[in-house]
């Protein structure tokens, strides 16, 4: 623990030489035993001196300037080291461990008689008078033996004064009865009232600065977001950023105070902790959402909602019991910190774009972070750095949105390039067909109208093929019998995969999957066939196997000479009766995933369409209930797990859709998605591939 503590010291202060580019050989004087001499500490130009060390203490006394000769003659005198506390034992005094009330006392040389000076006094916990050489300089709330009579108060204050001797008694009165600390945690700092008032001014514009500067990050990502909501990671990294920047405005310096003067303490203080509490869960969010592959979404989902719930128990309970909570949710922030950087190092060793450049801001911040813990927690001494290191962070992570979201501008371009070029060819090769035609038509008069009936035949063609991308992979809104979701993944323009989804009557939903051989127009235009047949027969068919019967007799006995085979599958939906009907021809075997957990194969029924004559396809019945999941995929989509057995290569795939029993129905798909790429790591695939998934809803509940 001693090493943790000098180590972030020395990092901290690193930070704080980098940050201030300050450096001073002269060490600043500490009190002992009621006396601080700050002589030489002037005369070597030192700004401000803090008035720490060991201060006179009355405990449980409140003892005003005239009463000090006489209390000092009754008893033995004690000591309290500042910055501290008084707070006791939470086991011993429970919730009132922080509560009571007492007098420090404090002679101070300085021999600046007549001179004007300034103190920099922060707010003490929670309520105190300061007097001055015997007058009451400054004051917050109202202090009082008793919790009836007391007032809480936080407001910094700057102090101007003239000394009237060399020498000055500084006598401070505290009381606590609202929160878990008492006593003065905070140091006053002393100087001449020119080096005071710039100090503070400098803080002040420091402040605004950082302030505005995150703010205006956030609101930039949150306009991001709103022109482009398929990035939700950027909401959150908005949200982030706009917490940040009202809790720095809320503590330190209490601009709200100052802007608010009549805002109840209560109320700030919720305010205080608020902007602490929500920053761990939203992060969170932010970096779920960003490394959503390698973040368990359990582990995320417990981490969330624990942060909301305390944020709920700051609401509804008084500052004499969430401010206990600090210390817990600051270990609890600290946890989800290190979950953070082990979802990043998965992130780093899978090569994610931005993995490390997040990873370096990310322990930027944590090393100021865990400074600042040990600060409030009088474990160190140092400034506060949290929000520089949060500052840092958030540029680093606004210079990766901004890459990614230039990345995503040159793609454009390229598209967009590559789609002008294609048009080009196509424009080129009509033209040479228009050229080819004409000549055909010189030389042969009889043939033009056949030709010419083919050239159109052909545009016809080159239409449709461009139709089916686009047209034939629209999913209607089945709902509340079916949620549908695909992965379509074509090895060029246009695939051979090829599926409908036909709602035939109300309560009644055909799905028919088919890998046509090819690729390209040739894939395009058995797509079209395939198609053409397929609506022809759809009504006619009241089974899935005697869509399949009638598919292979029309292939069989009217395109033999092109030699057009195919796998398909047919699922009927009846959720009159709550079954599905399945009839495969030449498809490997497909899922049925039930909410219980159990795995269901749906097994091939016949052989692929246009091989046998007659053949009459089985067909097998499930019964199906709400929340059940079924997986339909040509051989495209496992394949490449491993080309060399196709069986290990099934039982991958299998895997891997097992895994996704406890996401939510949108996140299925893009957590196959993810893994697949994960596995495979390569970007170009050797077939088309297709995944149908279909989660049976809520109207058999």
């Amino acid at each position: 623990m001693v090493f943790v503590k000098k180590l972030v010291s020395l990092l901290s202060m690193s930070l704080v030489g980098f940050l201030f580019a300050c450096h001073s050989d002269y060490i600043v004087p500490e009190a002992t035993k009621g006396s601080l001499d700050v002589v030489k500490a002037f005369e070597k130009n030192q700004a401000t001196v803090p008035l720490k060390g060991e201060w006179q203490y009355y405990p449980e006394l409140l003892v005003f300037p005239k009463d000090v000769s006489l209390i000092d003659s009754l008893g033995p005198t004690q000591y309290f080291t500042v910055p501290g506390t008084w707070t006791g034992s939470f086991l011993e005094r429970g919730f009132l461990a922080g509560d009571g009330f007492g007098s420090f006392r404090l002679l101070v040389k300085h021999n600046l008689k007549n001179q004007s000076l300034s103190l920099r006094v922060p707010e003490m916990e929670t309520a105190y008078l300061l007097f001055v050489e015997g007058k009451l300089v400054s004051k917050n709330g109202i202090v009082s033996p008793i919790e009836i009579n007391s007032r809480p108060q936080y407001r910094p204050f700057v102090v101007d004064f003239i000394p009237e001797n060399d020498e000055s008694e500084f006598i401070l009165l505290i009381s606590n009865y609202h929160h878990k600390k008492g006593g003065p945690g905070q140091v006053i700092s002393l100087g001449r009232t020119q080096a005071i008032h710039a100090k503070y001014e400098k803080e002040i514009l420091k402040d605004m600065l950082l302030v505005g500067s995150i703010f205006f990050m956030g609101i930039y990502h949150l306009f991001l977001y709103l022109n482009r909501k398929k990035d939700p990671y950027t909401y959150w990294f908005a949200l982030t950023c706009i917490l940040i920047s009202l809790r720095v405005f809320i503590t330190g310096n209490k601009y709200l105070i100052a802007l608010i003067p009549s805002i109840p303490w209560e109320l700030h203080l919720k305010l205080s902790y608020l902007s602490f509490f929500l920053i761990p869960p939203v992060f969170c969010r932010y970096i779920f959402l960003t490394f959503t592959a390698y973040f368990p979404k359990t582990l995320y989902k417990v981490f969330f909602n624990i942060g909301l719930a305390v944020c709920m128990l700051i609401l509804l309970t008084q500052s004499s019991f969430y401010t206990y909570l600090m210390i817990p949710y600051q270990i609890f922030t600290l946890t989800g910190a290190t979950i953070g950087v082990v979802v990043v190092l998965r992130a780093i060793k899978a090569k994610q774009t931005g993995s490390r450049l997040f990873m370096l801001s990310f322990v930027l911040f944590l090393v100021t972070m865990i400074n600042d813990f040990l600060v409030t927690n009088l474990v160190i001494y140092n400034p506060l750095l949290s929000h520089y290191g949060i500052f840092m962070m958030f540029i680093f992570q606004s210079i990766s949105i901004a890459r990614n979201f230039s990345r995503g501008f040159v793609e454009a371009e390229t598209f967009a390039k590559q789609l002008s070029i294609r048009n080009k060819d196509l424009e080129e090769v009509r033209s040479q067909l228009t050229h080819l035609n004409e000549s055909l038509e010189l030389k042969a008069n009889e043939k033009t109208i056949e030709l010419q009936a083919k050239l159109d035949q052909i545009n016809k063609d080159m239409k449709l093929a461009k139709s089916i991308v686009t047209g034939l992979t629209i999913v209607p809104d089945l709902s509340p019998f079916l949620e549908i979701d695909t992965i379509y993944q074509p090895i060029a323009d246009v695939g051979g995969d090829i599926f409908f989804v036909k709602k035939i009557q109300d309560g009644y939903v055909r799905i028919f999957l088919g890998d046509a051989t090819g690729h390209g127009l040739q894939a395009a235009l058995y797509t079209m066939m395939i198609q053409s047949e397929f609506e022809r027969l759809n009504m006619v068919a009241t089974k899935p196997n005697d869509l399949l019967y009638y598919l292979n007799q029309h292939f069989y006995d009217k395109n033999s000479d092109l030699q057009i085979y195919f796998p398909a599958v047919t699922i009927d939906f009846d959720f009159s009766q709550s079954v599905l009907r399945f009839a495969a021809a030449g498809m490997q075997n497909q899922l049925l995933h039930k909410a219980n957990g159990e795995l269901v194969l749906l097994e091939n029924t016949g052989p692929i369409i246009g091989i046998l004559e007659q053949y009459r396809f089985g067909f097998q019945e499930e019964k199906v209930a709400a929340g059940d999941r079924i997986f339909l995929f040509t051989d495209g989509v496992f394949e490449e797990l491993n080309e060399n057995d196709g069986v290990a290569a099934l039982g991958q795939l299998t895997d891997i859709i097992v895994s996704t029993r406890s996401l939510d129905f949108e996140d299925v798909t893009i957590h196959i998605r993810a893994k697949l790429i994960e596995v495979l790591q390569k970007s170009t695939w050797k077939d088309d591939a297709t995944l149908i998934v279909l989660e049976v809803g809520s109207y058999l509940k």
